[in-house]
C-alpha cells in the first residue's frame, strides 16, 4: 500500500511539472521565450530598450546693469557723512536726506524747535533755506 501511494504521487508530481506554463514580463518592447520543457537549450533574445534622447537645454542668459554711471541713491554712501555735518552745526533729528544731482545733499532737521530745511553742498558746507 505504501509503494502504491508513492508511486501515484511521483506520477502526480511529475505530471503537473510537465504542465507548468511560464509567462514572461513584457520589459520594454522585447520578448522572452520561455524554455520548452525537457529541451535542455534556453533561448533568450538580446533585448533592445530603444534609444533615449535628452532635450537640449539652452541656459538663461542673465545681463548685469552698468552702475558705474548711475545716480546715487537717497541714503547711500555719504549720507552719514552729511548727516553729521548736520549735527555738528547744531541740528538734530535729521531725516530724508537725498543726494542732489550736484552733489550736495537735501533734507529736513530740528533747530530751536522748528524743523528746517538743510543742505549740505558738495564742499561740505551746511545751510538752511
Amino acid at each position: 500500500m505504501k509503494r502504491t501511494l508513492i508511486t501515484l504521487a511521483l506520477v502526480a508530481a511529475a505530471g503537473t511539472a510537465g504542465a507548468q506554463t511560464v509567462t514572461p514580463p513584457s520589459v520594454g518592447g522585447a520578448t522572452v521565450t520561455p524554455p520548452s520543457v525537457g529541451s535542455g537549450t534556453v533561448t533568450t533574445p538580446p533585448v533592445n530598450p530603444g534609444s533615449v534622447t535628452a532635450p537640449s537645454v539652452t541656459p538663461p542668459s542673465v545681463s548685469v546693469p552698468n552702475i558705474a554711471n548711475a545716480p546715487a541713491l537717497p541714503n547711500a554712501e555719504g549720507s552719514a557723512a552729511a548727516q553729521a555735518k548736520i549735527t555738528a552745526d547744531g541740528y538734530s533729528n535729521v531725516q530724508g536726506l537725498e543726494r542732489q544731482p550736484d552733489g550736495s545733499w537735501k533734507g529736513k532737521a530740528m533747530r530751536g524747535g522748528a524743523m528746517v530745511d538743510v543742505t549740505v553742498d558738495a564742499s561740505g558746507n551746511v545751510m538752511t533755506k
